[in-house]
């Protein structure tokens, strides 16, 4: 079975990584804030989680 190429499938990926991107952004503005160590650990490691993601799908997106 042949699958055809999709042209909208770059632009999919690149949005994809922008919203995790924007996703991490949004994680490591709320570490900002957080009231604990352990939740700013834990928002800084889920932001970078998104980023390896986005990193994964694309990899010139730009890191915020």
């Amino acid at each position: 079975m042949d699958l055809e190429p999709n042209p909208d499938q770059p632009s999919r990926s690149r949005d994809t990584a922008e919203s995790l991107r924007e996703q991490a952004a949004a994680c490591r503005r709320l570490a900002a804030s957080a009231r604990t160590r352990a939740g700013t650990s834990s928002l800084d490691a889920l932001a970078d989680h998104f980023d390896d993601q986005a990193r994964q799908i694309d990899p010139m997106s730009l890191r915020r």
